[in-house]
């Protein structure tokens, strides 16, 4: 498999005959990023090296083949970071772990000395939540590393690596300069964030950053796409809503600042994606809808630091954008409260009834009716199948009667369940550890697990929908290829 699209790389550094490519990869689950190590003749990819934390810096040793890789996790008051010494030749690394701190950057003074600057967050919040700053130089002996104290060192005297303007990518460019060289063209791709099938074989993805929707053939051909507005915000929304006739959608643009984030709305016509209209909301949302085309748009409450206001009301809409009615919904946490249903005839919502107290809800001509308890610790995914509903919670799988809530049985995944979807008796699930679930929808038990590949090289999953007519499972991924697999 050539390196050709795979993933968005924002950093790229090369020694001899091999190319360490940085890959800021999935940002809902590990792997936080990837370096992937490629052959400049020809861009194959020599070996890829998959990480639970984000990468932060890489520096090639100066006279050994040899490269130092550091990585942090966590937030304002939990920090984890790890130094990694790789070794290409060998496809081989050795991992340095530190808790409590960050490991931010890192640089060769000579051939035995690497300098590691570590963050140190705020927790008693006496510098205003802002990290502060420590160094310690590590001594490299016989390809092990001996670390000395760390120091405090001053913000101004802090080096996070080479600046680079707004907007510029060296290791794109690079990477298509040696693409070109080679006889090759490449072009980065982000993250297929959501796919949907159209019943006359065409394709919808929703990507992370560089579009807002792409329209592609049965043959894999990009028929056309939607820029990203310039006022968007660091993402482009992710939120996709199909009308039932399948002539038009709406997308989501995030505008406005960390703080103060705001919706555009815009109506593409599938059928060139041309944008025939728009709709503004002053908040960021989530957006459900139900099979007769109907759909709401709630508020998300995704703002940095958290709002201190009341949260704004969900708003239903018909297909063409007209305003059907507000629902007070209240507070809305993505981590315990999504709760998407694409197949569903009802508008579902998870909602605080009481304190502590979460209820699935069903929002109709009169109001809000709650249908059971949630009870579950984490929201997720949902498909109706049959008479029931199967839906997801971190890593477990649990179908439903429906609208009782009564349990039918449950399904521990193993590993977080990022998508699910369901066909003729059967419930498939892609999951956090690459790898495509089948479930049989009667009683939960599985019926396959494969890996979510083509060929040799497995894919990250973010999504998951089922194609009609044929039934291919497609799947969007992380390194922004978007799979069709069969049924295993």
């Amino acid at each position: 498999m050539r390196y050709a699209n795979r993933g968005l790389p924002e950093r790229l550094h090369e020694q001899g005959n091999r190319v360490e490519v940085l890959v800021r990869g999935g940002f809902r689950e590990p792997p936080e990023g990837d370096g992937h190590v490629v052959q400049p003749a020809d861009l194959a990819l020599w070996d890829t090296v998959e990480l639970d934390q984000h990468i932060e810096g890489l520096a090639f040793h100066p006279v050994l083949p040899l490269l130092g890789v550091t990585t942090e996790e966590g937030d304002e008051v939990r920090r984890e970071g790890t130094l990694l010494l790789y070794e290409p030749a060998a496809r081989r690394h050795t991992a340095h772990r530190f808790d409590g701190v960050g490991a931010d950057a890192l640089r060769w003074l000579d051939e035995q000395r690497l300098e590691v600057t570590f963050a140190v967050p705020d927790v008693r919040y006496e510098r205003d939540g802002c990290d502060a700053y420590e160094r310690c130089v590590a001594r490299l002996e016989d390809g092990a590393l001996t670390f000395g104290p760390r120091t405090p060192v001053d913000d101004g005297a802090v080096f996070l690596g080479d600046p680079v303007a707004p907007g510029v990518w060296p290791g794109r460019e690079r990477l298509a300069a040696l693409a070109g060289s080679a006889g090759r063209s490449w072009s980065p791709r982000d993250a297929v964030t959501a796919v949907e099938p159209l019943r006359d074989g065409r394709l919808l993805c929703v990507r992370d950053h560089s579009v807002l929707l792409e329209c592609w053939t049965p043959g894999g051909e990009l028929l056309w796409s939607v820029p990203v507005p310039d006022d968007t915000f660091h993402r482009a929304g992710g939120e996709l809503y199909v009308a039932p006739d399948e002539r038009t959608a709406w997308v989501t643009v995030l505008i406005g600042t960390s703080d103060d984030k705001k919706t555009l709305l815009q109506r593409v016509d599938l059928a060139d994606g041309s944008v025939v209209a728009e709709r503004r909301l002053g908040f960021p949302v989530v957006l459900s809808a139900r099979t007769d085309g109907v759909w709401a748009a709630r508020d998300s409450r995704d703002l940095w630091p958290p709002a201190r206001w009341a949260p704004s009301d969900a708003v239903v809409f018909t297909p063409t954008g007209r305003e059907l009615a507000a629902v007070a919904l209240g507070e809305y946490d993505r981590r315990t409260d999504e709760f998407r249903v694409p197949n569903s005839p009802h508008l579902l919502f998870v909602q605080e009834r009481e304190p502590g107290e979460k209820w699935v809800v069903r929002v109709g001509p009169d109001g809000i009716e709650p249908l059971f308890l949630f009870g579950w610790e984490s929201g997720g995914h949902g498909v109706m199948a049959g008479d029931g509903l199967v839906h997801t919670g971190g890593t477990r799988l649990v179908r439903r009667t429906f609208p009782e809530g009564e349990v039918v049985w449950t399904y521990e995944a193993g590993s977080t369940v990022l998508g699910v979807d369901a066909r003729g008796g059967y419930v498939y699930v892609v999951t956090a550890a690459r790898e495509l679930v089948t479930l049989r929808a009667e009683d939960g038990e599985e019926a396959g697990r494969v890996p979510t590949a083509a060929g040799s090289h497995v894919f990250t999953p973010l999504s998951l929908r089922i194609a009609p007519g044929d039934g291919e499972l497609l799947i969007g991924t992380a390194e922004g290829r978007v799979l069709a697999m069969r049924a295993p």
